[in-house]
């Protein structure tokens, strides 16, 4: 069995931050810092285990001016070789608990620690409780000429960011978010264009025509990034949406008969695997260019189910074409979903429309 990821947070982590503090800053604190945090990390989930030793951290750093602490911090994110990884968490976090109070400062600190480890999550109270201050600072990195940086206005308005909190103005309204999207929609860097697609996939679930007429007029730029586009639309493309769809260059009322749709085996057990099969026929006078997907309806714990859309394939079809596709599924446990025992429907989708079903059996 793999290590559990709370693990990577260890005995190992606290002396490399004890060491790395000693290094800039004499008064720190290094032998009680790990004394008090080392015996506790066991006990502890992942997230809690991070803030432990962000707390500690602070607490070394001892009774003085959280400038001067936070200008410690920075040091510490500067230094050369760079701290990383695992042991880089902890930085985000001390700005997160204990930046706020000075926070001219802080986010002085997050332009270097950001570098080290995304500050998205640290950001959030900044949003919340100092909200004109943070949001000028995030308009200036969009220009920053380091693309860590830069990717943190959008990953930290990110309505709804997996394990951060929320900030309500941005749920409420999100078009300052699409303000600074717009600054950041032609980076130079990939990793910048996907911080802006799954932004703009979080405000598609809610507000879709927003979404939709932004990037609508993005694409009549020719250096957009299509595939960022298709990525930020992936969603509204699954539900059907007709003006993701439109913009995406996709028939938006299918016109496809479909032949055949089924699964083999009927019957499988776990690790093993399932390939569906459809055989589809345009019935369209001209040639449609098509999305596919599939959705499964898993087994939940009570016995209902519940759908999870997968995607499939694109087609282009001329006129009565007929294609065959084939699509190989693992049945296996992932951290997102969970296979239980029972009868697990299928069904075809093109172009977000449900056009056929079959069902597959799993047992235990």
């Amino acid at each position: 069995m793999p290590a559990a990821l709370k693990d990577s947070i260890d005995e190992a982590v606290v002396d490399e931050l004890a060491r790395r503090f000693a290094a800039v800053d004499d008064r720190f604190d290094a032998d009680g810092f790990a004394h008090r945090t080392v015996p506790e990390l066991a006990g502890l989930e992942l997230k809690a285990r991070i803030e432990l030793i962000a707390r500690e951290l602070w607490r070394a750093l001892g009774d003085r001016d959280p400038a001067e602490s936070l200008a410690c911090l920075v040091e510490v994110a500067r230094a050369d070789p760079p701290v990383d990884g695992w042991a880089a968490w902890p930085l985000a976090t001390v700005v997160e608990l204990f930046g706020p109070s000075r926070p001219s400062e802080a986010l002085d600190a997050m332009e270097h620690v950001t570098k080290r480890m995304s500050c998205e999550f640290a950001v959030r109270p900044f949003l919340r409780d100092h909200y004109d201050a943070t949001y000028a600072r995030l308009l200036d990195f969009t220009g920053h000429d380091d693309e860590r940086v830069r990717r943190l206005p959008s990953e930290g308005t990110r309505p709804r960011l997996p394990w951060g909190t929320n900030v309500q103005r941005l749920l409420d309204d999100p078009r300052p978010g699409l303000e600074l999207l717009d600054r950041l929609r032609h980076d130079p860097s990939e990793t910048v264009r996907r911080s802006v697609a799954n932004h703009l996939n979080d405000v598609a679930k809610v507000h879709p025509e927003l979404v939709v007429a932004h990037v609508s007029a993005w694409m009549d730029e020719p250096e957009t990034d299509g595939r960022m586009v298709a990525h930020a639309l992936r969603t509204l493309v699954k539900r059907g949406d007709a003006g993701a769809l439109a913009v995406l260059g996709f028939t938006t009322e299918p016109q496809v008969v479909v032949e055949r749709f089924d699964v083999a085996p009927a019957v499988v057990g776990m690790g093993t695997h399932i390939t569906l099969t459809a055989d589809l026929r345009s019935a369209a006078d001209a040639r449609q260019r098509l999305v596919v997907d599939f959705v499964v309806h898993h087994v939940n714990a009570s016995g209902a189910t519940s759908p999870k859309v997968f995607k499939w394939t694109t087609l282009d079809l001329g006129p009565g074409e007929q294609r065959t596709i084939s699509k190989r599924r693992s049945i296996r446990q992932a951290s997102t979903r969970t296979y239980r025992a029972g009868i697990h429907r299928v069904e075809l989708q093109v172009g977000g429309r449900v056009a056929a079903a079959t069902a597959f059996e799993v047992r235990t």
